[in-house]
């Protein structure tokens, strides 16, 4: 298959897609039947044989809500999140999670896309549209700008994921909630732990971390270095060097310690990053099959050079209907950003408090929770712009004080009645004020100094009936409110300082509903959704500062589709996750002074996602096998052009755990792009000289080693 887009002028494209999507469709198929056919025959072999699938429990909302709530909910956690990984990419960690799309750019320097239910693909580097938190710190600043640079992806334990907008506590976002959560401290006693990776295009990997009690608390203490050349060929050079090379250093400490029967918690972290930026391509280069990097790009010198440190402690008390909790958090983070034209650095301190706070009441007929907290972010940036002169500063552009003050409030009910009904009510309102102080005034230039100030009230309500003890049917309807970013309120097209008056916040609705249902061996859950959207974010760029991203309002758009898991243990030490999502993105009314787009689908969303795992344990040895298919993105307004679709293979193998003693080793294998088929793994968004596309790799490989002492 090859990436190269091509507009839709003929029926041989359209054929060839069909056929694609109709062989991915019949691979899954056929890999469903023949689990189905397997488990029939266990049945038929062990007719007493059941295999219980626990309750999922997540605790973004402070509840149990796998199973009892309004809402759609994904969990992933346990060896699945690392193993066999390398902890290279969050791509590797979360697959098969229905409504979570991840385009990994394997550009260090912007990160990878991540979007719910197609909010979150406007983000030209970072997470936008989806509130992040990594063991209960926000990772998202008061703007709405997530970075997870400074996440140790060999750490995790656990990650939770919230999709849709009823996430009472937690607001400016469109698309839903992530939740990183790291290894337990002293879960499994005093244990060590290393690991390393060596894989294709110069990835190597090096791990580490101790755990162990102490006294009533434990602590827990890591460190992740990568380093990566990058696959994308230097057209500058013209010598087979590369462009697009990272290092990334991460150190992260957790200390918990039982106080005034709660747990209080304190977290450290911090980061190192040093990557440059190969940029997106026009089809024409695709078409030659080198995925090289864009010149300009490696002209410019284009990347982004960042040091943060971030701490938080935060006090928790009972989960669920009785749960308190008490968090505050401080970040700082100097970022050098160099990108075509321009030399962005910004000085960033940031920090916040949050207070929760849950009680049931126990009624005649049922039980009654009621909550709310509140909760104060702060953020400071001193913001500096340059021309980019060959990758070298050049004169001074910009020179502004940013600051940004989000507040609040928040409160939330829950009726759970004997009769098997349970009722959730949410209330939030949140004001974000920006306020910049323009300090470049040379030569008579105006003074752009200035604030805006943004709030909305977002009420929710759900239903969840349970019909049965194996199903249950819910419902639910949220408003939802997503500022514009700093950076996205900064970059005017005029080139002006201050803030972009004509930029404002997109507001939405959305309607959800669906069905689980569970069996013996399988979990299945599958839910309708509709948003409403009014002033779209959208980015787009000016011929005079290609590269370089800008937003505006689109007037009114919406996204609606389903989606569909399926989940189970089909066979001892087989375990099956199939997901299927369907977002069908459109502006309803979206004129700008030169087109009317209305109609057209909303760019750099896939309508059509098939992502299916299954991984077999045999003894000490693993394998895990990995479908995904994706359908043609489109990738301007216009939607005069579009990405192919494609099918990728993925395999790992490994034992699972070698030794006697306290000693143990778990040596592995993973291919990526088993079958070396050509695609776009992201999209430009309306980038301009039609540079949408940025090319996948082709076949790689990974050899890695991880070793345990204790536990």
């Amino acid at each position: 298959m090859h990436s190269a887009p091509a507009r839709r002028d003929g029926t041989a494209g359209r054929r060839t897609s069909h056929t694609r999507r109709t062989a991915a469709f019949a691979m899954l198929a056929l890999l469903a039947g023949a689990f189905g056919a397997a488990e029939a025959a266990a049945w038929q072999e062990r007719p007493d044989s059941v295999v219980e699938i626990e309750p999922v429990l997540v605790r973004v909302l402070g509840g149990s809500i796998g199973t009892g709530r309004p809402h759609s909910i994904s969990v992933v956690d346990g060896r699945e999140l690392t193993r066999g990984s390398g902890s290279a990419f969050l791509d590797d960690a979360l697959r098969a999670v229905p409504g979570v799309q991840i385009q990994n750019r394997f550009n260090f320097a912007v990160g990878e896309r991540v979007s719910i239910r197609g909010f979150g693909a406007r983000a030209q580097f970072g997470i936008r549209g989806v509130r992040v938190l990594v063991d209960g710190i926000p990772a998202t600043l008061p703007d709405g700008q997530s970075t997870i640079d400074h996440l140790d992806l060999s750490s995790l334990g656990r990650v939770e994921v919230l999709r849709g907008p009823n996430a009472t506590l937690y607001g400016n976002a469109a698309g839903g909630v992530l939740h990183f959560r790291t290894l337990e401290p002293g879960a499994n006693g005093r244990e060590t732990r290393f690991g390393a990776t060596a894989g294709s295009h110069g990835l190597v990997t090096v791990q580490g971390s101790t755990t162990s009690p102490v006294g009533a608390g434990a602590y827990r203490v890591g460190f992740n270095h990568l380093e990566y050349d990058g696959f994308r060929q230097n057209p500058v050079a013209s010598d087979g060097s590369t462009y697009g090379a990272a290092t990334r250093s991460v150190v992260n400490g957790v200390f918990d310690l039982p106080v005034a029967s709660g747990v209080l918690s304190f977290v450290v972290n911090g980061a190192r990053l040093d990557a440059d930026n190969p940029g997106s391509l026009p089809a024409d280069s695709l078409g030659l099959g080198t995925r090289s990097a864009w010149g300009f790009n490696v002209m410019s010198g284009t990347g982004k050079e960042l040091t943060q440190g971030q701490v938080g402690a935060s006090w928790s008390r009972g989960s669920g209907a009785d749960m308190t909790e008490f968090a505050v958090w401080g970040i700082r983070r100097d970022l050098e950003n160099p990108i075509p034209g321009t030399i962005v650095g910004v000085d960033r301190n940031a920090g916040g408090a949050r207070a929760i706070l849950n009680r049931p009441i126990r009624l005649g007929a049922g039980t009654l929770t009621l909550g709310g907290g509140g909760e104060l972010e702060l953020q400071r940036d001193d913001r500096l712009n340059w021309s980019n002169d060959g990758g070298d500063k050049g004169d001074l552009t910009l020179s502004q004080l940013e600051n940004v003050r989000g507040t609040g409030l928040f409160t939330q009910a829950r009726l759970d009645l004997d009769a098997r009904i349970s009722f959730l009510a949410g209330l939030r309102y949140d004001r974000i004020r920006f306020s910049a102080d323009d300090r470049y005034l040379v030569g008579g230039d105006p003074d752009d100094s200035g604030s805006r100030t943004m709030s909305a009230v977002s009420p929710s309500f759900g239903v969840v009936v349970g019909t049965g003890a194996d199903v249950e049917l819910f419902g639910s309807v949220a408003r939802s409110f997503e500022s514009p970013t700093t950076t996205e309120l900064v970059n005017r097209p005029t080139g002006a300082g201050g803030f972009n008056p004509e930029l404002d916040p997109q507001d939405g609705t959305t309607y959800e509903g669906g069905v689980r249902a569970r069996t013996a061996s399988w979990l299945m859950e599958a839910t309708l959704f509709r948003t409403e959207l009014e002033g779209e974010l959208i980015p787009f760029e000016v011929p005079s500062d290609p590269g370089r991203q800008y937003f505006r309002n689109a007037g009114a758009s919406h996204h609606s589709g389903w989606e569909v898991t399926l989940e189970g243990r089909p066979l001892p030490g087989t375990d099956v996750r199939v997901a299927y999502t369907r977002v069908d993105a459109r502006f309803d009314s979206y004129v700008t002074d030169s087109d009317d787009f209305s109609g057209n689908r909303v760019p750099g969303l896939a309508p059509q996602r098939i992502d299916a795992l299954v991984s077999w344990s045999r003894g000490l040895g693993f394998i895990e096998a990995r479908g995904f298919y994706q359908d043609e993105i489109p990738v301007n307004d216009a939607g005069t052009a579009e990405t192919d679709d494609y099918f990728l293979t993925d395999l790992r193998l490994g034992l699972e755990s070698v030794g006697s003693g306290a000693s143990r080793i778990a040596p592995y294998v993973a291919i990526s792009n088993l079958f070396d088929t050509r695609y776009t793994s992201s999209v430009a968004v309306n980038a301009f000289g039609s540079r949408f596309f940025e090319p996948g790799p082709g076949r790689t490989f990974r050899i890695g080693l991880d070793v345990r002492w204790g536990g």
